[in-house]
């Protein structure tokens, strides 16, 4: 997909449209560099969230393994579908830019190469320095482009990386991208639904399951990112360069605890890792957002060589809590480090 100046169109075909939207959360205020400490769901104060705060003390019965890989969950309100069983990724095929096969656009392997002529070294002198002013330009009060980072080693990875796999921060993108909180706000919530469908499952086959802790893994389809509501676009010129629209999924370990009260709903924790990749290259046809270059003007780097696409790759991990029925009043933080 084209990075520097991918129109948002331009994913919509291949973003799975959600069955029931959502309303985006309120945005954390973006501040370049700043970690940020939570994500939006997380803020209630724990007597409101319908589940117990964190450091609550873990039952001490050790939860029982149950699901036999590979088994369809049966849900109806999730965006991706799910199966139990370990992480594992779906089949997601990523375009060539102006390396496809123009007789098929699913054709998986790029087209030859061309040999350079003086006029692309040119053009590619000319895009470094380009690269290299907007280097210089970063932070500075007043100037156009000057907070896009990631998009810049992005581009440079484009040029001087050799078609090798390059990753990135998703946290970053969550923090400094309204559409990044929207995003990992209903990848969770999708998840969550994705998990209790399982476990309604699990009890109705074997109900005795409803009285005992239980721990099962389960995995999911290819969410894409760019077009829908729930899963919009990147809004900051930075991620619309650095990663534009792109693809998602999920995998998670769940265990769920019986009511400790009688009458009372089942408890969950799941630790939920979300997975994201995309194709960095250009495409025909398409521009900047935020400028309007011609993405042909470094397609043609591609087609000589002078410039290579990659795969991005990052993954984001939460530990969410929440009582059976109510995955909206999760609780959600961040596991291990940044």
């Amino acid at each position: 997909m084209s990075r520097v100046g991918e129109a948002s169109g331009g994913v919509a075909a291949r973003v799975q449209q959600a069955r029931a939207q959502e309303v985006r959360p309120p945005p954390p205020p973006p501040a370049p560099g700043v970690r940020n400490t939570s994500d939006t769901f997380e803020r209630a104060p724990a007597a409101h969230r319908g589940s117990p705060a964190l450091g609550t003390p873990t039952p001490v019965a050790t939860p029982t393994p149950v699901g036999t890989t590979g088994t369809p969950v049966a849900a109806t309100d999730t965006v991706a579908t799910y199966q139990s069983g370990p992480p594992q990724r779906p089949n997601i095929q990523h375009d060539n830019g102006f390396l496809q096969n123009p007789n098929d656009p699913n054709d998986p392997n790029p087209i030859p190469t061309e040999s350079p002529g003086l006029a692309d070294y040119a053009a590619l002198a000319e895009w470094e320095v380009k690269q290299r002013g907007a280097r210089a330009l970063q932070g500075v009060p007043g100037v156009p482009h000057n907070n896009i980072p990631d998009g810049l080693d992005a581009y440079d990875h484009f040029l001087h990386g050799g078609g090798e796999d390059s990753h990135f921060s998703y946290e970053r993108f969550v923090a400094t991208d309204p559409s990044g909180q929207a995003v990992l706000t209903n990848s969770t919530r999708d998840t969550q639904q994705g998990a209790e469908a399982y476990y309604n499952q699990l009890v109705a086959n074997d109900p005795s399951l409803a009285g005992k802790p239980v721990t099962f893994q389960i995995t999911g389809s290819q969410i894409g990112v760019g077009s829908s509501e729930q899963f919009p676009y990147p809004e900051t010129e930075n991620w619309q360069k650095a990663i534009g629209g792109h693809s998602t999924w999920n995998s998670a370990t769940v265990t769920v605890y019986p009511p400790e009260q009688p009458g009372g709903k089942p408890r969950f924790e799941m630790d939920m890792t979300l997975h994201a990749e995309d194709r960095y290259n250009f495409n025909p046809g398409q521009a900047d957002i935020a400028t309007g270059a011609p993405d042909a003007d470094n397609g043609r780097f591609e087609r000589t060589g002078l410039g290579h696409q990659y795969t991005n790759y990052s993954q984001l991990q939460r530990h969410v809590t929440w009582t059976q029925g109510s995955p909206e009043n999760a609780v959600s933080r961040p596991m291990g480090g940044r």
